[in-house]
This record gives C-alpha cells, sequence and structure tokens, in this order.
C-alpha cells in the first residue's frame, strides 16, 4: 500500500483512526493497519513512539476507556461476515 499523498500528520490519523475500528472489529483492518504502522515506523523510525505520544496524548486518556468497552463487547464474527466481498475492487 502506498501513502505518498498523505504527510506524517495525516498518515499518523489514519493509522489511530484504523486502531481504534480495529478493537471494535477486529481482525478487519489489519492489513491496512500494519502497513500504516510500517509507513511511520520507515518515516519517523525510532521517533515514531514520541511523535504518536505527543500528537494522541489528549485522545488517548478518553479512547482508553472507550477502547477496553469496545473490546469487551467485540464480536467473534468475522470481517466477511459483515462486508460483501463482491463489491471489493
Amino acid at each position: 500500500m502506498k501513502f505518498v499523498a498523505l504527510g506524517d500528520d495525516e498518515l499518523a490519523d489514519v493509522w489511530y483512526a484504523l486502531a481504534g475500528a480495529e478493537i471494535r472489529h477486529p481482525g478487519c483492518f489489519t492489513a491496512v493497519l500494519e502497513a500504516s504502522h510500517e509507513e511511520l515506523l520507515k518515516r519517523l523510525g525510532s521517533g515514531l513512539a514520541s511523535f504518536v505520544d505527543g500528537r494522541f496524548a489528549k485522545l488517548r486518556s478518553k479512547d482508553a476507556v472507550e477502547d477496553l468497552t469496545a473490546t469487551n463487547a467485540a464480536s467473534d464474527s468475522s470481517c466477511e461476515d459483515a462486508v460483501d466481498t463482491t463489491t471489493r475492487r
């Protein structure tokens, strides 16, 4: 996957949003979540953790509670059950 058109801030936002979606729907967004993380790691290297901490510090404290609730409520159904694969390109 290519994220060429996205700056570091935008790509980090995509990664963060995908992480939340993955918590709520395990396995559904794994590939794109990992690809976005790998791209951020390639771009920022050892500075990635501090970049992410600084960018999402305010959101994380609120999201932690919501993520825990979502994790506990996550469905055991597979992504294929929820997504019509005939419309994928």
